[in-house]
């Protein structure tokens, strides 16, 4: 078992910093598009089609 983490150790320390980059991208880009609508004093409402099943 120890030999296993000695082996993918890199590349399981890899993943784990893609993770947490990718959320802390998307989390900062969500909180730039909400600052920029705030400002712009307009709401978003979704537009779809209601289906009936």
């Amino acid at each position: 078992m120890i030999s296993r983490l000695k082996r993918y150790g890199m590349a399981i320390i890899f993943l784990i910093l893609v993770i947490v980059l990718m959320l802390l991208g998307t989390l900062g880009v969500k909180d730039f598009g909400d600052q920029m609508f705030k400002d712009a004093n307009i709401t978003i409402t979704p537009k779809g089609e209601r289906i009936q099943l």
